[in-house]
């Protein structure tokens, strides 16, 4: 395959692994404003259990309902600490991905690399008009190898933090079910 085309189709996969990277961080933002409503939510039950203690709120029934809401509580922030590490990573991306620190730079593709490695738009200009076009082909392919790896990194964790709020989902309305029921028994 010619050179040009080659850069082209890498340019290509380039972009689609940016536009994969922005969903999945649209739909960890999604994943945040779900944790928000139900964090309010387990507020709203902690302090209806707490500020609720009627005479069949025994001691040992109070205590089984502050546990369970503080261990939702306890999923739905986990769930968003996993969800923010999606929108950014804690780390660079070459520090998390193996044999990243030995990558060649991505200058001009990679932002990074080109704010690291060159320190005025005069060097800046001179690197550019310097690249071979093997150096571009490389660069191009770094720049795609490290976004195909950041991309799965960070739709794993988005997976992960979807379970987690379902879960966290799950246990919220058990919890209220069964609170509305001995609610509704005892007021009989």
């Amino acid at each position: 395959m010619p050179h040009d085309e080659v850069l082209d189709l890498l340019k290509w996969h380039i972009e689609r692994y940016d536009r994969l990277r922005v969903s999945t961080a649209s739909r960890a933002s999604v994943v945040l404003s779900a944790g928000a409503i139900l964090s309010a939510g387990n507020a709203l039950l902690l302090t209806q259990l707490l500020s609720d203690t009627t005479d069949w709120m025994t001691a040992w029934w109070l205590l089984a309902f502050t546990v369970v809401a503080l261990l939702d509580a306890a999923l739905v922030v986990a769930s968003l600490v996993k969800a923010a590490n999606v929108l950014v990573t804690p780390r660079r991306s070459r520090a998390m991905l193996p044999g990243g620190a030995d990558l060649p730079r991505s200058l001009v593709f990679n932002g990074t690399d080109t704010v690291a490695h060159v320190k005025n738009f005069d060097d800046f200009r001179t690197a550019v008009e310097s690249q071979s076009r093997p150096e571009v082909r490389r660069a191009a392919e770094v720049e795609l190898w490290v976004g195909i790896q950041q991309h799965r990194h960070r739709y794993g964790r988005l997976r992960e933090s979807v379970r987690l709020l379902r879960l966290a989902a799950i246990v919220f309305v058990a919890v209220l079910a069964v609170v509305m029921l001995v609610n509704a028994a005892h007021g009989f």
